[in-house]
């Protein structure tokens, strides 16, 4: 069956293109996952309730968000690195040579102060150290308060002199309001409920951390903040002086492995949650790549330097990251699909011309012999009568039929030629 030199040589060039299209389809990143897991802490807490906010902005990209209830920052790390959950609120300070290689921060979120309350209305200034021999609640282990008041206490020598009590929250609250402990640790933003129930306490005092520069130094994961006089309850005038206060900071954090698209997503959310100011911050402050202490993830990193890119501005969130997928896909069309066309008539046009011009080779051959004498007439008319018969079934398009008359037309003249020169 004969096949078409215009199929041949585009059918060529279409499996070249093909082929190229599967190899380079090779290096696609596949489509990020549509459901996630993100794991907050208590229900009653800050990070839950962010994590219903994430949940919101997050839906509106047709990406599912499933919140787990944790006990706070180091349960939540431990889920991180078992691959248990994909994103996680951390407090800074939890970072360790073994899970920094599992984990990456997307953004610094904000401020969460120790709060130390305390009983003892008159507290000696060295901070910490009036709490020694006393009851102290320091929250639920694999929390965030749990982990920073062991590292205080130890830092300060007294916690085999005090008395720890696993408790958080509004059990903690009970517990000092009742005087079944002495003085509560909490981290958590100044809005939280107990926080402000506490503060209003008349028989309990809020410790200053009088030596905070001191910690900071020591433990470069916290922050001096300060809690100026009257910024609570302006007209009841609480606090009644300036206090100041240490503070981690709150970690958007996900699984090093986890999707990129989603970890830009998620910078773009928290950009858009976190961006106001409050009592120890000013606008823009946060989000924010600085008090990061697990390693920054590569996308956000790039968000914070150059914002969203050109589609994340302008296209949902699905169209703009499979176009961004696709992109390599134009490697093949650019550097072979295109140059492949562009040679693709000259090569057509050489292949069907040389059906025609491989013959004037043996033309030439045959009428040099005759003339020298190598050949007699008889057998060269018998060879270009062969030529002229296979010339005959060369087929070739209408628009190169004109050559191939013109070859035949040069055996004619050659056969006449030689017949009347020798």
């Amino acid at each position: 069956m004969h096949i078409p030199e215009t199929v041949k040589t585009y059918g060529i060039i279409a499996l070249v293109v093909i082929a190229s299209f599967w190899f380079a389809s090779r290096f696609v990143e596949p489509p990020p996952p549509n459901h996630i897991i993100l794991a907050a802490g208590s229900a009653s807490g800050d990070y839950y309730r962010y994590a219903s906010l994430y949940k919101k902005a997050l839906a509106n990209e047709g990406i599912t968000v499933e919140i787990i209830e944790t006990a706070g920052s180091l349960e939540n790390v431990h889920l991180l690195t078992g691959g248990k959950a994909d994103v996680a609120f951390i407090q800074s300070g939890l970072e360790t040579k073994e899970n920094r290689e599992k984990i990456e921060t997307l953004a610094s979120l904000y401020y969460e102060p120790l709060w130390v309350f305390s009983r003892e209305r008159d507290l000696p200034e060295k901070d910490l150290q009036s709490l020694r021999n006393n009851k102290l609640a320091i929250g639920v282990k694999g929390s965030g308060t749990n982990a920073i008041a062991n590292q205080l206490l130890k830092l300060n020598k007294i916690i085999e002199k005090v008395t720890l009590l696993d408790l958080s929250g509004k059990e903690a609250v009970t517990a000092l309001q009742k005087g079944r402990v002495d003085a509560a640790f909490f981290v958590a933003r100044p809005e939280s409920s107990y926080v402000r129930e506490l503060l209003h306490e008349k028989d309990i005092r809020l410790l200053s951390f009088q030596r905070a520069e001191g910690y900071t130094h020591l433990l470069p994961f916290l922050s001096k903040v300060q809690l100026s006089e009257g910024v609570i309850d302006m007209a009841a005038n609480i606090p009644d002086n300036d206090v100041y206060l240490l503070s981690p900071v709150a970690q958007l954090t996900s699984k090093t492995d986890f999707n990129g698209a989603l970890k830009t997503l998620l910078v773009g959310a928290a950009m858009k949650i976190h961006g106001n100011a409050d009592i120890f911050s000013t606008t823009g402050q946060f989000p924010s790549l600085d008090y990061a202490d697990f390693p920054i993830a590569e996308e956000a990193a790039r968000y914070f330097k150059y914002g969203p890119n050109f589609l994340q501005r302008f296209l949902p969130f699905w169209l703009a990251d499979m176009i961004g997928r696709m992109v390599v896909m134009l490697i093949p069309l650019l550097g072979i699909m295109l140059p492949l066309l562009k040679i693709a008539s000259p090569v057509y046009r050489w292949r069907t011309r040389s059906k025609i011009y491989k013959w004037y080779k043996s033309l030439r051959k045959t009428e040099e012999m005759v003339l020298a004498g190598d050949s007699n007439l008889q057998e060269a008319l018998a060879s270009l009568e062969l030529i002229d018969v296979e010339v005959k079934k060369t087929q070739v398009p209408l628009s190169y039929a004109d050559e191939l008359y013109s070859l035949r037309r040069h055996i004619q003249l050659i056969k006449e030629h030689l017949q009347k020169n020798t």
